[in-house]
């Protein structure tokens, strides 16, 4: 579902963010992105977005380059990854259930189709009491699964979370990793970026480390240290220079019809 190939990523100032990073996120699977503030995580979240474009390397969502997307095609790249920010994002004047429809509504759903998903989604995380509450009302753990119907609203193959317990107490973390676990029971891909040692060692999921930009470890669900490799034999799955003209999963199908130009 997710692919990276000797990715690289370097700003103006001569600053390498990610420096040669190789690895594959599985259609379905829920994977941790972890290390020490500046390791490079919220750099290769903005590249998922495309919110930055990488220096040199490949990126692969659903068997498309990324990267060679017309600026026009990037916001139907996005429709199909759903994003939790740490600071949840959540607009101020606008209501619980209006932040959650944006998406439908820029989208042009009817009003029926959007009631009815945004109703589900708020209904699913007890949210359904503060439909009409504005942010400045809600708790943090409120506003956090609004950030997260928001994310889930247009059903989206892959959610991408940044810190998403980094603003709770242990409880309410709890409460939002087992709906995030949940989220991909069903089937989405999960990504957490988190720094949370102990969050992370009590689900004992696939953990990928980042230090200093560069790809240091790849933990199995099983806990044992995956090597990392390096050079050409790091690569996985397709050739990394062609791009997929037809997707062969259900998850990959959500990014089939993304145009696409030459470098």
């Amino acid at each position: 579902m997710i692919q990276l190939y000797h990715v690289h990523k370097r700003y103006p100032n001569g600053c390498d963010a990610l420096s040669d990073v190789t690895m594959r996120v599985r259609e379905g699977e829920f994977v941790f992105l972890t290390g020490p503030s500046g390791a490079g995580k919220s750099t290769l979240l903005h590249l998922l977005l495309v919110m930055e474009r990488v220096t040199d390397g490949q990126i692969l969502i659903g068997g498309r380059n990324i990267h060679v997307l017309r600026d026009a095609s990037v916001p139907y790249l996005r429709r199909n990854i759903g994003v939790v920010f740490q600071d949840f994002r959540l607009i101020g004047r606008r209501t619980v259930f209006d932040n959650v429809a944006i998406a439908l509504e820029i989208m042009g759903l009817t009003r029926k189709e959007v009631e009815r998903r945004v109703g589900q989604l708020l209904d699913g995380l007890r949210l359904t009491h503060r439909a009409g509450a504005y942010p400045g009302d809600l708790s943090g753990g409120e506003q956090q699964r609004v950030a997260i119907a928001r994310a889930l609203v247009n059903e989206p193959a892959i959610l991408l979370c940044d810190e998403p317990t980094g603003n709770l107490d242990p409880d309410l973390g709890h409460d939002i990793m087992n709906l995030l676990l949940d989220v991909n029971r069903r089937g989405t891909t999960v990504v957490v970026a988190t720094h949370d040692a102990g969050l992370i060692e009590r689900y004992g999921l696939r953990t990928l480390v980042l230090a200093r930009g560069t790809l240091v470890e790849d933990r199995p669900r099983s806990g044992r240290l995956a090597p990392i490799e390096r050079g050409p034999a790091a690569a996985v799955g397709p050739d990394p220079l062609a791009t997929s003209t037809a997707a062969t999963s259900a998850g990959a199908a959500a990014f089939a019809d993304i145009a696409e130009e030459a470098p």
